[in-house]
């Protein structure tokens, strides 16, 4: 083997691992909170509960955050 065909596996190692690490980041972004989001079912009431939560503690906490800045 030549000094060449070393270069060229490492350099497809690399290739490949930085392709792995955009598919895991792919998965973690697009794809866990779907299958998360599926794991039982939720009505469409119950849905929209947990949205208008998050919301309020959402808002409460930029409050929060705006009032210990000012």
């Amino acid at each position: 083997m030549s000094e060449v065909d070393t270069r060229e596996t490492r350099e497809t190692k690399e290739n490949i691992e930085k392709k792995i690490r955009k598919l895991r980041k792919d998965f973690q972004k697009n794809v866990q909170p779907v299958l998360r989001r599926h794991n039982y079912y939720l009505t469409k009431g119950e849905r929209r509960r947990i949205k208008k939560k998050k919301a309020i503690k959402r808002i409460q906490r930029r409050e929060r955050r705006i009032m210990r800045s000012a």
